[in-house]
């Protein structure tokens, strides 16, 4: 009898903590889609940026140290969307991206230190720069009143995996995303941008554990400066997540292909090698490129 207990227990064990799980996938579900139908009016106005730059070609601005190699002045004029902390770049102002995207707030990060990053964004920013802030920091944004005088659109990103076959609504919830051009990617993609070419996606972090990567000294990061720290992870979810960054962007590749759209890896020494390398020199010269 013992042994038939002992035996139900190795059957049962499993089998409970694998539908407690499931519930707990699910309730999260339910409380983001809870959470969106709350506030999905202030994803509305989104919908006015469907197909803005149809056929555009769009360059994804995000923070390896790569770019310190590069000359991004010749990027002024071109349709940019830059990332997290990419307006600490020395030619934000020269180049003028279009849209500006700040990664949605997680754990371990906290909103004390979200208000001290968006306010030194706002000192880095010019009247009128568009922004992109998930649509959870929205209470950031209102209670501190920050970025009056930008632009301020709100995002919303997803538990669902992109497939080839995904609808991209950013006047809804976006799909999954690992890193934050994953988000520059989609917007772009609902913008009807056609080619995208990712610069200073270095995405070799899993090189240098424990260091930091990116083209800006760290101690002028506002999050830095409020202590919050990035490396406090196992390497065990380091690996996943690059699995994860991996999986996601190959994803974004069959959808790209499907519709005769493109991505390119325009940064030196990336590890990324889901798309074509090519040298942003070369991008900037070919003519067949439509940047109208």
């Amino acid at each position: 009898m013992i042994k038939e207990a002992l035996k139900q227990n190795t059957l049962v064990g499993p089998s409970l903590t694998k539908a407690s799980g499931w519930l707990q996938t699910w309730r999260n579900k339910f409380k983001q889609w809870r959470f969106y139908y709350k506030n999905r009016e202030v994803l509305r106005p989104n919908k006015l940026l469907k197909n803005s730059a149809p056929g555009k070609r769009c360059f994804i601005l995000a923070t390896g140290p790569s770019i310190n190699k590069m000359d991004l002045k010749k990027l002024e004029g071109e349709f940019c969307i830059s990332v997290s902390n990419f307006f600490l770049h020395p030619d934000f102002n020269v180049i003028k991206p279009e849209y500006h995207i700040f990664t949605a707030s997680h754990s371990p990060i906290s909103y004390e230190q979200y208000k001290a990053w968006f306010e030194d964004a706002e000192k880095h920013m010019p009247e009128g720069q568009k922004v992109f802030i998930g649509l959870t920091d929205k209470v950031v944004v209102d209670k501190y009143r920050l970025f009056k005088k930008q632009r301020v659109y709100y995002y919303l990103t997803g538990t669902k995996e992109p497939s080839e076959n995904m609808t991209i609504d950013l006047a809804k919830q976006l799909l999954l995303i690992q890193t934050s051009p994953h988000t520059a990617l989609y917007i772009a993609l609902y913008m009807g941008a056609k080619n995208l070419c990712l610069v200073g996606a270095d995405h070799d972090w899993i090189l240098h554990y424990g260091e930091t990567r990116h083209f800006y000294d760290e101690k002028k990061s506002a999050l830095t400066q409020a202590n919050y720290n990035e490396w406090n992870k196992d390497f065990e979810f380091v690996l996943q997540s690059q699995v994860n960054l991996w999986r996601i962007y190959k994803k974004l590749k069959r959808y790209c292909d499907k519709r005769g759209a493109s991505i390119v890896n325009c940064t030196p020494g990336s590890l990324l090698d889901v798309f074509p390398k090519k040298k942003l020199e070369d991008v900037l010269m070919n003519t067949n490129n439509d940047r109208s």
